[in-house]
C-alpha cells in the first residue's frame, strides 16, 4: 500500500538588502525534483518595511531563475535576458505570490535591490516568509521504519 504525504517547510526571515550594482541582492536556494515531489509549490509573501529615507523607492525585485545561471546574473554586464531564463520575476513593496516550477531544477530566489532611484536608494529591511509545500509517495513499510 502507498500513501501520500503532505510535506511543509516554513521560513521566515528579515533581511536587510543593500543598495548598489554589485552586492544589492540576498539568494535563497532551493531544488525541486517533480519525480519525488508531487505538486510542489513556493508560497512567498514579500513586504518591504517603510523607509525612513525621503525619496528612496520601497520597491524590491523577487527573481526566481535556475541555479546555473547565477553567475551570470550577478556579472550582469553584457548578459541579456534571453540569456538567463527567468521563472519568475516581479516587484514592488508587498509581494504574495506562488511558484509552481513546470521542470525539476536547482533554484535561486533573489530579493534585488541593485537599481536605485534618484541616487537615493538605500538598504531595505524586508520581511520574507516562504512556504514550500508538496506531496509525497511513501510505502507503508517505510512509515514503520521510522522512529
Amino acid at each position: 500500500m502507498v500513501k501520500v504525504l503532505p510535506h511543509v517547510m516554513r521560513n521566515i526571515n528579515e533581511f536587510n538588502i543593500p543598495a548598489g550594482d554589485e552586492y544589492g541582492y540576498e539568494i535563497l536556494y532551493f531544488g525541486v525534483n517533480l519525480i519525488l515531489m508531487f505538486e510542489y509549490k513556493l508560497s512567498f509573501n514579500i513586504e518591504v518595511k517603510k523607509s525612513v529615507y525621503s525619496g528612496s523607492s520601497n520597491s524590491i525585485e523577487v527573481l526566481i531563475i535556475s541555479r546555473k545561471d547565477v553567475l551570470a546574473w550577478k556579472k550582469g554586464n553584457g548578459v541579456s535576458k534571453k540569456d538567463i531564463e527567468l521563472h519568475y520575476s516581479n516587484n514592488g513593496e508587498s509581494i504574495n505570490d506562488i511558484f509552481r516550477p513546470s521542470i525539476s531544477d536547482a533554484y535561486a530566489f533573489i530579493l534585488n535591490n541593485r537599481t536605485s532611484v534618484n541616487d537615493n536608494s538605500m538598504t531595505k529591511a524586508v520581511d520574507v516568509t516562504l512556504i514550500h509545500s508538496w506531496q509525497q509517495e511513501i510505502k507503508e513499510s517505510q512509515l514503520k521504519n521510522v522512529p
